[in-house]
């Protein structure tokens, strides 16, 4: 009987180690809220607009590559975000975009691209911008 009451404990111990294991890795998110997104794309123009984001890592490794179809300002498909449906997994973002240096390049319309440097980490958010006068603008923000 008693053999039997150690491994119920230890099974019991276990599975409590691994609860409160996951409670702090979540801590975090409970009280912030999810990660936030790695870029959004607004469009301010009149026109509507194919941007290309593509974004490489320090050593110029490319982990990001899709175009956007945005419409003008009036409609209701002017801003995307990536992801565009939040993340699955709160530690996803961590693991594809972790806190250093990330180069965007954006293309407009198979013609005018920017190209710019962004620090990322958990505050910050790259915030892609088409002015009214059909201009790209990359920041950095913290949120």
């Amino acid at each position: 009987m008693t053999r039997k009451k150690l491994i119920i404990g230890i099974i019991i111990l276990v599975a409590a180690v691994l609860i409160v294991k996951e409670i702090i890795d979540y801590l975090p998110y409970f009280i912030g809220g999810a990660p936030l997104s790695v870029f959004g794309i607004s469009n301010f123009d009149s026109k509507n607009h194919s941007v290309n984001v593509q974004i490489f890592d320090s050593n110029n490794i490319s982990l990001f590559d899709k175009t956007y179809e945005l419409g003008d300002s009036q409609s209701e498909a002017y801003t995307v975000q990536y992801p565009e449906n939040g993340w699955k997994d709160v530690h996803e973002k961590e693991r594809l975009f972790p806190t250093g240096t990330y180069t965007f390049i954006v293309t407009m319309d198979n013609n005018i691209s920017k190209t710019q440097q962004i620090k990322m980490d958990d505050d910050r958010i790259a915030s892609i911008n088409i002015d009214n006068n059909g201009n790209i603008d990359i920041k950095s923000y913290i949120t």
